[in-house]
Parts: structure tokens; sequence; C-alpha cells
């Protein structure tokens, strides 16, 4: 192996502080002259698992949660994308175009193997944004129909069963679980005719919308805290630069954490809720940084 592909690998991450709001410090896990993407916290927080293209194609990849020891996981001639932990720790959910078109796996790491994360024929469209339910029974996916009309389906492990929960030609997108499995977190553009992304929590068992922000820019890529009181988001500024904000599993009290002259976008949060790992536009490309919460 080169010393070019030394480096790519093993990288470790450096500290860079860049403008936060007041009392919340920004590390940089990743500094690295290629994309790294859709950061997430292992069950335990000892891992953080992302998606990077410094091989070439979409790879996934590991570190440590300071940053160091930066490995590849999947990384071959598909584009390997999103991914995001099963609740055991001992597999990973991830998008690839592996057979042609893009579809749902998982990636053992006992077995080091790659299966279908869904058996059986799937609604026509492509499936993304996969997450699997805290109990490990059920899967909700983005059903992307075309540019314009996404659909949230749910996937029973047991049954082997698709039920597609929302229904008309909106984008309804990037569903995140609430920690007891009966809701779900989302952005979605049912109420402003395809216009504006809106934070919904809906509710499972009774079908049961509740809109979250109100505001007339895009508000999108929910993902709810693990003691369930908070929703970390994205939202998009005056001049379309995204920033990360934290509102109350209710909608209230909304609060802005990252402002930066560069995009912030697809926050994560730590096990114990005191950090966010971001997604963020840094020495020209992104890099993978953790927000210090107070």
């Amino acid at each position: 192996m080169n010393k070019w592909i030394c480096f790519l690998l093993f990288l470790s991450g450096a500290n860079t502080a860049f403008a936060q709001q007041p009392n919340y410090s920004e590390t940089n896990l990743t500094t690295h002259p290629s994309n790294d993407r859709y950061a997430s916290y292992s069950p335990d927080g000892s891992r953080i698992l992302f998606e990077s293209d410094r091989m070439g194609s979409w790879g996934i990849y590991l570190m440590d949660s300071d940053g160091k020891n930066q490995r590849a996981v999947i990384v071959d001639s598909a584009d390997n994308r999103r991914p995001v932990w099963y609740p055991d720790g001992k597999s990973i959910l991830f998008e690839s175009n592996r057979n042609g078109e893009i579809a749902l796996y998982r990636y053992s790491f006992q077995a080091s193997s790659i299966k279908p994360a869904i058996e059986g024929a799937i609604p026509e469209g492509t499936p993304q944004f996969g997450r699997i339910s805290p109990d490990g029974k059920q899967l909700v996916f983005t059903l992307q129909l075309n540019d314009t009309v996404m659909h949230q389906c749910l996937y029973h492990f047991d049954r082997k069963t698709i039920q597609q929960l929302t229904t008309g030609n909106y984008r309804f997108a990037c569903a995140n679980w609430s920690p007891n499995g009966k809701n779900l977190v989302l952005h979605a553009r049912h109420e402003t005719g395809n216009q504006t992304d809106v934070i919904y929590k809906f509710h499972l068992k009774y079908r049961r919308w509740t809109r979250l922000t109100q505001n007339d820019s895009h508000s999108f890529c929910p993902v709810w805290s693990n003691n369930g009181k908070q929703i970390a988001y994205v939202k998009s500024m005056e001049n379309s630069r995204p920033e990360i904000f934290i509102i109350k599993q209710d909608g209230k009290v909304n609060r802005q954490i990252t402002q930066n002259a560069d995009g912030d976008t697809l926050p994560a949060w730590s096990p114990d809720d005191c950090q966010l790992l971001i997604t963020a536009y840094r020495y020209g490309n992104f890099e993978i940084c953790k927000i210090h919460l107070n």
C-alpha cells in the first residue's frame, strides 16, 4: 500500500474552531481533500460511521469517536452511501448501486457480508434514507418516484411486507424514529403546495400529523434526541446557507446551534445527547464536525 493510500485511510481528525452560536464549540473530525458526509455514532458511542469519496467512488468508513483511526469498511467500484447503524451495533444499513440500481443493503461486521436489507419486491421507485426501528423489527425508508414525489414506506422484517405510509403527489422525506418507536419525524411538503419543506411528527398507530416548524424557509433532515425530548434539524437561511437548529419535541423553544459562513447539515446525536455530528462545508469540501452542546 503506497503512502498516499495510507494517508487516505488513516488520516487523523484535526481540531479547528469555526464561528458558532455562543456556547456551542466545534471540533473538526476529518480534514480531507475529498468529501466526508453523513456521520452517525455507534450505539455505544465509541465509533463514528460516515461516507466519503476519498477513494474515487463513494465508500463507507469508520473512525473512533475522536476522529482517529479512520479506516475503510466498504469500498469498491459501486457507490455505497448513507450508512446508518442497526440498533445492536453489529451491522449497518446503506444504499448502493452495486447491482445496477440503487437498493438498500445490510453489512454484517461479524461475517463481513453484504445482503439485501429488504426481501421481496419493492414498489416502483428508488429506496433511500433507510432507518431501522429501535427494536430492530421495522425499516422506514423514502421511496423516490421523481424529483417532486417521495413517499415514506415501512418494511416489516418478520412479515416481509412493505406498507406505504403517505399518499399524494408530494415530497415526504428523510424519516427518523422516535426513541420509543411510536413516532417518526420527517420533512414534508403536503401543506405547502410542494414548495417548502416543513418538519412534522407522524404518529404511526393513529396516522396523526403534528407540524413542528412554521417558518417560510426550508426545514429538513430532522433527527430525534435519544432521550426523546429534542429534535435537531436543518434550516435554510436567507442566503440559502443551511444551519443547525434544535427544537423541543413539541415544536417549542427553537434555538440556533451553528452560524457559519459555509453550510452545516445532516445532524446526528451522540448517545448521551451532549454532542451533534454534522456535515459541514470546510476548506472547500464537506467534512465531519462535532458540535459540543452545553
